[in-house]
């Protein structure tokens, strides 16, 4: 078993892939600050080798000194709608990278797993893989690409196995309350109705589990460095999945589709071509969407509920 160093672990792929890290086996290092709330980790709290990110980046040795074999990189700055287009935010992700990456020769790390994102792209409609052109519409997806070419470079410099995982659209526990799952339950326990599109949106939503999965296939598995787009395979359109959603939680409550405009560019099929990963690395969507939903679901009205009271 590896022991792994993971940044992010607050946060809501964080926390999901080190909960899967640890099912398998292996060996969490994690550094948080201050500030951070560790909500998302109590399942395996104790189970996690913790260090504090103070501002003195004395933590920086302390991570070295535990000789982690393998770095997966999923904390962000800025991934809030407000702040996705503010450079000198997003910025702060590159001084972070340094770091990351300073810590990955010093403590001779294996492999370094880095999360990007489909905004990489920008704008686009249909299944692309991994050829398809970059034209990010933002400072985070600008970012993220520059984050890609410094691992990169300074990995195969050193000798470094990297992975950089271009993530499409995920569901699952921890989510911002901010995006449509955990926002349209929150709606249906505390309202009567919700404004959408049409909602003829086409999205390949995947279990945040699986991510874990994927993550550990390359921690456990010998495969060839590089990007990898990381996608579900099923389409569901967003009126589709919604309704869904509110027959599970309240049958009653009233969808108005049509309210909203579609926004400016509305891509109306996201989708990511898996492919090259599943063939180097093996199948990674592999959870039952609508039992792992319902899971996501429950989770969320106890959550929600709870607020209520």
């Amino acid at each position: 078993m590896a022991k792994v160093f993971l940044t992010g672990i607050t946060g809501f792929l964080g926390s999901n892939i080190a909960e899967f890290l640890i099912s398998q086996g292996h060996n969490i290092v994690a550094v948080y600050r201050p500030v951070s709330s560790r909500v998302l980790c109590t399942a395996y709290i104790d189970k996690v080798e913790w260090i504090l990110q103070a501002e003195d980046d004395e933590w920086v040795n302390k991570v070295i000194e535990t000789k982690p074999d393998i770095i997966v990189h999923s904390a962000w700055l800025g991934v809030g709608h407000l702040e996705r287009d503010n450079w000198d935010v997003q910025l702060l992700n590159i001084g972070f990278l340094q770091k990351l990456l300073s810590i990955a020769s010093k403590a001779g790390i294996q492999k370094f797993i880095g999360l990007g994102s489909q905004a990489e792209y920008g704008t686009f409609n249909g299944c692309i893989d991994e050829s398809h052109a970059l034209n990010p519409v933002e400072a985070y997806g600008c970012v993220k690409i520059i984050c890609t070419e410094l691992i990169e470079r300074y990995c195969n410099y050193y000798k470094i196995d990297w992975y950089w995982l271009r993530l499409f659209s995920f569901f699952g526990k921890g989510e911002s309350e901010k995006w449509l799952i955990p926002s349209l339950v929150k709606k249906i326990i505390l309202s009567d109705h919700m404004d959408f599109t049409e909602g003829n949106q086409k999205y390949s939503y995947l279990y945040v589990n699986d991510l874990g999965l994927a993550v550990n296939h390359i921690i456990e598995k010998k495969g060839r460095t590089g990007i990898y787009n990381i996608s579900g395979k099923s389409l569901r359109t967003l009126k589709s999945l919604i309704e869904s959603i509110r027959d599970k939680v309240d049958p009653s409550f009233k969808l108005n589709f049509g309210k909203l405009p579609y926004r400016a560019n509305q891509s109306m099929h996201m989708q990511g071509d898996s492919s090259k990963f599943v063939s180097e690395f093996g199948d990674f969507d592999v959870s039952d969407f609508d039992d792992s939903m319902l899971k996501v679901i429950e989770y969320l009205k106890e959550k929600f509920n709870g607020e209520v009271i």
